[in-house]
């Protein structure tokens, strides 16, 4: 995996986060593994780290895949590198959700994945989640939106007064549809009207919608990015989708004046493309910011697919006075 053409955009960041849609279970008792059930060596940390993210979400359908060991080796793993960690915790005691403190502004982030949920148990990409990690994974139920606003919002209460901006990363949504979904729309919205600043979402596995939407009273405006894409995976055009190769980085501009609330200043959207290529006998996976003079510094790619991919994200961007997507690369 190569990421340093991103690095810049990563280490500029004063709080960089990601979704982490793996385990690090070591290879001891379970194998490395991909699809349907994911197991990552630590070296993929190891990357993120070196190029600058902060803070992981570790709560997605993937999350227990490798049952209650992955949960704690991957906690463990990423602790000992360095991470904030968000979405699944190592006791009851642990806060559900993280206060930031960025340049004198508290952000408190909470993270959810959707699930199902019977008689209390939870379920992830059809495993039942085990009694001892239940209670440590933010899991809210996919059948009802009114009952997953009421989980998330329960934790987002916990640090909302203490907080200047309240940020929700959520995995939701269906898969390898460019469209949010009615739940997203409606989950989004109430959200919004309890109070919420920014939403990250992820899962479909392809780039959706960044907007802004507004209270029921008009009074609150939310910044919801619908799905990130994938930033690095294997989910070629060939095999499902022309856009599961496209990806998405939001670097989102906040300001707080005087004792004033913080605020969304401004948010650039940079679309990414996954190349994948052989070196020798490895395989190997790149991600390319569509920006700048990338088409320089990454000559070899297939600047065709390059151009696609910038087209298909910005093409789902809603710009407004605050919202923008970077330059394109290429000549008009």
């Amino acid at each position: 995996m190569i990421i340093h053409h991103v690095k810049k955009y990563i280490k500029n960041a004063d709080l960089a986060m990601a979704n982490l849609e793996t385990t690090l279970c070591g290879d001891d008792v379970y194998a490395y593994s991909s699809y349907p059930t994911f197991n990552t060596p630590d070296a993929l940390a190891d990357s993120l780290k070196n190029v600058g993210f902060d803070l992981l979400s570790t709560i997605n359908n993937h999350s227990f895949d490798m049952s209650s060991l992955g949960v704690e080796r991957t906690l463990s793993t990423l602790k000992k590198k360095g991470f904030d960690i968000v979405g699944t915790r190592e006791k009851k005691s642990d806060d559900e959700y993280i206060i930031e403190n960025v340049n004198g502004i508290k952000l408190g982030i909470t993270a959810y994945s959707y699930g199902e949920i019977k008689n209390g148990t939870k379920y992830l990409n059809g495993i039942k989640v085990s009694d001892e990690k239940n209670d440590l994974m933010n899991v809210f139920d996919i059948s009802d939106v009114d009952t997953a606003f009421n989980t998330i919002y329960s934790t987002v209460k916990k640090y909302q007064k203490d907080t200047d901006m309240q940020i929700v990363i959520i995995h939701w949504g269906d898969e390898y549809s460019r469209t949010p979904s009615k739940f997203q729309t409606e989950l989004a919205q109430k959200l919004c009207d309890a109070g919420i600043d920014i939403i990250i979402g992820s899962h479909p596995h392809v780039v959706q919608p960044v907007e802004t939407i507004k209270s029921t009273d008009g009074k609150k405006e939310t910044l919801v990015v619908y799905s990130l894409g994938n930033y690095i995976s294997n989910q070629r055009r060939e095999v499902l989708s022309m856009y599961t190769e496209d990806g998405l980085m939001v670097d989102i501009d906040i300001e707080k004046k005087g004792n004033n609330e913080a605020t969304v200043k401004k948010v650039k959207c940079i679309p990414t493309w996954v190349d994948k290529y052989q070196n020798g006998s490895k395989t190997v996976y790149e991600i390319i910011p569509i920006a700048g003079n990338i088409l320089e510094k990454a000559s070899y790619v297939n600047s065709s697919y390059l151009k696609q991919s910038y087209k298909n994200t910005s093409e789902l961007i809603k710009t407004d006075d605050k919202i923008s997507v970077i330059k394109s690369p290429f000549k008009k």
